[in-house]
């Protein structure tokens, strides 16, 4: 970001806001899945804008005429910043997360009901205690659920949970990662 800037602004003189917008077009540019490249880990992306905070060394004679070639690319200062949004849009996803996942522990709980009504109904000699069970059954059912679904309905939710959980291992290490990190 130290050329190319109109009218031969430098470094230094380009607008801080201009300088945020840039490193939040390139973070988002890096971590944004394309149908031609796969998903980047924030703190690798993140690693990835560190090291165009760093002085590039020249190796060719003629790049050393380059009066920015001792100037990183990002500036550090903006790269601080990005880290806390990260940090913070992670925290907020982790929540939005935590929440879903207390909804998904509700489902199961109901449907696990479900089921150990459905297994004393199965077990039930009596015609009676089966409309009884089958009643009972009917009342916890949500919208589209029934007994020929409830127990795939109830694996799917299983599934969902143990996604998120590992999801939430997974944002946890990145903020590890992010917060170890040095601009």
């Amino acid at each position: 970001m130290d050329h190319g800037y109109p009218n031969n602004v430098t470094k230094k003189d380009i607008p801080y806001y201009a300088q945020i917008i840039h490193i939040a077009d390139v973070f988002d540019a890096i971590v944004t899945k394309r149908q031609y490249k796969t998903h980047v880990n924030i703190s690798d992306t993140l690693k990835l804008l560190i090291r165009d905070t760093q002085p590039t060394r020249q190796t060719v004679a003629l790049d050393l005429l380059n009066t920015f070639s001792k100037d990183g690319k990002i500036n550090p200062k903006v790269l601080k910043v990005l880290f806390k949004v990260v940090i913070d849009d992670t925290l907020y996803e982790m929540s939005c997360t935590l929440e879903y996942m207390e909804y998904l522990k509700d489902q199961i709980k109901r449907l696990t009901k479900i089921q150990k009504f459905d297994e004393k109904m199965k077990g039930s000699k009596r015609q009676s205690e089966i409309d009884y069970y089958k009643d009972y059954m009917r009342l916890l059912f949500e919208r589209g659920e029934n007994y020929e679904n409830y127990r795939q309905i109830l694996s799917e939710y299983n599934d969902a949970l143990d996604v998120k959980e590992d999801l939430i291992g997974k944002l946890k290490r990145e903020i590890e990662i992010i917060k170890a990190l040095k601009a």
